[in-house]
């Protein structure tokens, strides 16, 4: 996972995002899920998106709601 430098989102769901230093709006979000990881071994929950970028882009987004920091988690060809 790559940290977002910036992301613009309301109530913890992505609007916008900056990678590669250029901006990606996001017009759809495809999925959303949580995950737990590994609790045993205190890993945080991650919050998950997998959203559609205004240049067609399918990106996954990584969230740690509790320490509301965000990462590109996979970016698909």
């Amino acid at each position: 996972m790559k940290p977002l430098s910036r992301i613009w989102a309301t109530n913890r769901v992505p609007e916008r995002f900056l990678w590669n230093r250029r901006e990606v709006v996001i017009v759809r979000v495809i999925d959303y899920w949580r995950d737990v990881g590994e609790w045993w071994r205190n890993e945080p929950e991650l919050w998950f998106w997998r959203v559609e970028g205004r240049d067609r882009g399918i990106y996954e987004l990584a969230c740690d709601p509790q320490r509301n920091q965000w990462w590109m988690y996979h970016v698909y060809d």
